[in-house]
């Protein structure tokens, strides 16, 4: 955002180009992080845009469509597939606490909206579906043009149940940045998070030492991960930390989300978080 609260449009192709740069596996656009519940419908659709010409076709970019109404989900996710998007995914309509009739009535006629594969967005933190694994799955797997999940929970018991359940019918991504590598044994293809804007590429390079074998490598960096990721959200000023890492290790100043989010945050020091990106480079 800009320092007036707009969305800064110039800042994100710099973010689009240092990631195509780095070599990363591809974009998830206004999920949590990317703050799509205080945006607009029309910011939302430019960001993709500007997204999409940023990466040139070098980046495959999913778009989460997630809304508030289904109309405004299916509306997001046709011009998704308009704009050049790879795939969509969605997290559950939240708030009133929706059964999962109503919430597979809500995958169902966003899968139908376009012909992209859609990832169903688990979040732990909000989520409203209390079905069994198994049963979720399997309602899941009726859902027109499904293709994954990104699921966002430390409890891996239960990603390696969908995992289990839903077998190669589901590519399932590992939205927990502190359980990056774990998710590599419970089936995940691959991950989608916060710090990856930060370590995209450590975090990028220790997931696929692990997949190639080299568990101490892994766990040496998961450690230095988790303590780092420890180190800033138990201040309770995870957002400006972001801000003045991102700017202090890539030189981009990405500013504040909109406010009330992030509006309580202290200020960084230059030698705290010096001090944090110096842990991760060892």
């Amino acid at each position: 955002m800009t320092s007036d609260g707009r969305v800064a449009y110039e800042t994100l192709e710099r973010m689009v180009e240092l990631f195509a740069t780095q070599g990363l596996d591809g974009l998830y656009l206004t999920g949590s992080t990317g703050q799509w519940p205080l945006l607009s419908g029309e910011e939302r659709r430019r960001i993709l845009e500007t997204a999409v010409r940023a990466a040139a076709g070098r980046l495959p970019i999913m778009a989460h469509v997630g809304a508030t109404t289904t109309a405004e989900t299916v509306a997001l996710a046709e011009h998704a597939a308009a704009s050049g998007a790879a795939a969509v995914s969605a997290v559950a309509p939240s708030y009133y606490g929706y059964s999962p009739d109503v919430v597979f009535a809500y995958y169902t006629e966003l899968g139908r909206a376009t012909p992209l594969p859609l990832f169903a967005y688990h979040l732990s933190t909000v989520n409203t579906v209390r079905l069994p694994p198994a049963d979720f799955v399997a309602r899941l797997l009726e859902v027109p043009n499904i293709a994954g999940m990104k699921i966002t929970d430390v409890d891996l018991y239960l990603f390696g149940l969908v995992r289990a359940h839903g077998g190669d019918r589901l590519r399932l991504f590992s939205g927990a940045d502190e359980v990056l590598c774990h998710a590599v044994l419970s089936g995940a293809i691959g991950a989608i998070g916060t710090f990856y804007n930060l370590w995209g590429v450590e975090c990028q390079r220790a997931r696929r030492l692990l997949a190639a074998g080299d568990v101490s490598a892994a766990t040496a960096f998961t450690q230095r991960l988790q303590m780092a990721i420890s180190r800033s959200m138990r201040t309770g000023s995870v957002w400006s930390f972001l801000r003045k890492a991102m700017h202090r290790k890539h030189g981009i100043d990405i500013g504040m989300p909109r406010p009330p989010l992030g509006s309580q945050d202290r200020p960084w020091s230059d030698a705290d978080v010096d001090s944090i990106l110096e842990s991760m480079a060892q």
